[in-house]
Order: structure tokens, then C-alpha cells, then sequence
């Protein structure tokens, strides 16, 4: 008889303590996680509403990185149609005065090679490399967006008609550049022209003349030229901007969705830390004690049995 009350002190004694110590890790995974759901088991519709709401915030993540790179990509487009405008600005600069009458031949061919010089700084912005290594102003394309015959000079365009497009969440989307020929080629008196072949034209018209009338007649002809080729700059730039914005007010909307997704998911099954902790330690307390009053009781029952 006493044998079964011996087994049984220790069956039930072992049983508790596993209970709690069970209780206790659980506590602390929730502690840890920040989640009172471990298991499908612990509350099913809960768990089936976190996974939603986790589901949501892994789209969530990608939208979210999708704006970071689309943003770095038009902010590089951005600077880089600046540095053009700064340049076509010094070109028609150059221009003005070549058009005056004041200048003789051998200054208007100064102006004509300080033109050419910033006709290979358009070319090479033309080429402009993005964080990937990949054309810039190329569209969806790879290698160089422009090449150029090397005779005459004259670009050719070698990429894709559109940018990339990346989705910002659903139903929401930007278009993360502009191509070159957006910008680059203009109407000018009705006829359509490239920026990069009026600047070239320009600056070997003024090197070699036919003569000093026709090196005039050509510089105040460019400045029409000129001055729509910087408005077209200028437009591609109001659109990446507005892109910009786009991707700010974007990107403030997903901030609020995921502010609310995180109180819907402390709500569901988020752990409420101080009132955990607390119910941790009184629970380990009654652990402990248990576990010391089992060796002691144990200890008594055994010698017991030995007397």
C-alpha cells in the first residue's frame, strides 16, 4: 500500500511540475515572440488573423522597398537632368555671344570648341550608369543607351521605348525614369530635333565657318533650338518630380497601413509584456516551490521507508 502511495506522490508530484514548467516556457515565448499565439491550437480565428496581417506586412515589405528603389532611381534621374540644364544653360550662354557681331572668327571658333567640350559632357551624360550598372536613360535595356557614329557623331538611340514600372502596393505604380528620347529629342519650328546633334552641328558651324555671316545666322538660329531643347529638359523633370511625390504620399500611406496593422495584430495575439513578465515570476515562484517541497517531501517518504 504504501509502495502505491509512493508511486502515486511521485506520478502526481512530476505530472504538476511538468504543468507548470510547460506554463512557464510558454510565458516566456511569448515574452520573447511578442506573440500570446504559438500554435494554430492556442486560438484558431486569432491565428488565422495573424497570418493574414503577417501575410499583409510581407507585401507590404516588398512595396516598400520597391518605393526605396524606385525613389533612388528618379532622384539620380533628377540630378543628372540638372547637371544638363546647367549645361545647355552655359551652352546658350556661349551661344548669345557667338550671335553678336563683336566677336571675329577666332573667338566665335573659341566659343565653337568650348561648345564641343560640353557636347562631350552631354554624351556622357547621355550614357549616365545607374546603381545597377544599367543605362540610366536606357529604359528596360542594358549596355548603353547611345551610341555615336564615329564620323559624324551623330546618336543613335539604343534603348527601349518606356522605363521599368514598379509596383508600390495594389492598384498603386510608378515609372522610375524617362528615357533619352523623351528629353533629348524637341519640336523646334515644327520640325523635330535632338539635343545632342544641335549642339554638335553648332559647335563644328562655329569652328569652321563658311563664313562669318553664316557662323552668326547659325548661333541666333540655335538659340530657338536651345531654348526648346532646355524646355523639354525642364518637363521631364516637372514628371519625375511629380513621380517623387507620388512615391512620398505612397510611401506616408503605407506607413498609416502598417501603424494599423501593428495595433490590429497587438490586439489579436500581442503580448502585453508587464502583465507577462509579472505572471512569469509568480510562476517560477510556484515552480521553485514546488520542486523544493517535492526533494523535501521525498526525502521525508524515503526515510521513512528506510526506518
Amino acid at each position: 500500500m504504501t509502495n502505491v502511495s509512493t508511486s502515486a506522490f511521485y506520478q502526481n508530484a512530476i505530472s504538476s511540475m511538468t504543468d507548470l514548467r510547460r506554463q512557464t516556457e510558454k510565458l516566456q515565448a511569448q515574452i520573447s515572440t511578442g506573440n500570446t499565439i504559438q500554435h494554430s491550437r492556442d486560438n484558431p480565428l486569432a491565428a488565422a488573423q495573424m497570418r493574414a496581417l503577417q501575410a499583409a506586412d510581407t507585401l507590404a515589405s516588398a512595396d516598400k522597398a520597391n518605393a526605396n528603389a524606385a525613389k533612388t532611381q528618379l532622384t539620380q534621374t533628377d540630378d543628372t537632368l540638372s547637371q544638363f540644364t546647367d549645361i545647355l544653360s552655359q551652352i546658350t550662354t556661349l551661344t548669345t555671344q557667338a550671335a553678336s557681331s563683336t566677336l571675329n572668327d577666332s573667338q566665335r571658333a573659341s566659343v565653337g570648341q568650348q561648345i564641343g567640350a560640353f557636347y562631350e559632357s552631354l554624351t556622357s551624360l547621355a550614357n549616365t550608369k545607374d546603381a545597377q550598372g544599367n543605362p540610366l536613360f536606357g529604359g528596360q535595356a542594358t549596355g548603353n543607351a547611345y551610341t555615336f557614329d564615329p564620323t559624324t557623331g551623330a546618336p543613335s538611340y539604343n534603348g527601349t521605348g518606356t522605363a521599368s514600372t514598379l509596383s508600390l502596393g495594389p492598384g498603386l505604380s510608378v515609372t522610375t525614369g524617362v528615357t533619352g528620347p523623351e528629353f533629348l529629342d524637341f519640336q523646334s519650328g515644327g520640325v523635330s530635333k535632338n539635343l545632342l546633334t544641335t549642339v554638335k552641328s553648332l559647335a563644328d558651324a562655329l569652328q569652321n565657318p563658311a563664313s562669318t555671316a553664316a557662323a552668326v545666322a547659325t548661333a541666333k538660329s540655335a538659340l530657338d533650338d536651345l531654348g526648346a531643347a532646355t524646355s523639354s529638359v525642364s518637363a521631364s523633370q516637372t514628371v519625375v518630380g511629380a513621380r517623387l511625390d507620388w512615391i512620398n504620399t505612397t510611401t506616408n500611406m503605407q506607413t498609416q497601413t502598417a501603424t494599423q496593422r501593428a495595433t490590429r495584430e497587438a490586439d489579436v495575439g500581442g503580448t502585453d509584456l508587464a502583465a507577462t513578465i509579472a505572471k512569469l515570476s509568480q510562476q517560477m515562484t510556484v515552480l521553485e516551490a514546488a520542486q523544493s517541497s517535492f526533494v523535501k517531501v521525498a526525502n521525508l517518504s524515503l526515510f521513512s521507508m528506510l526506518n
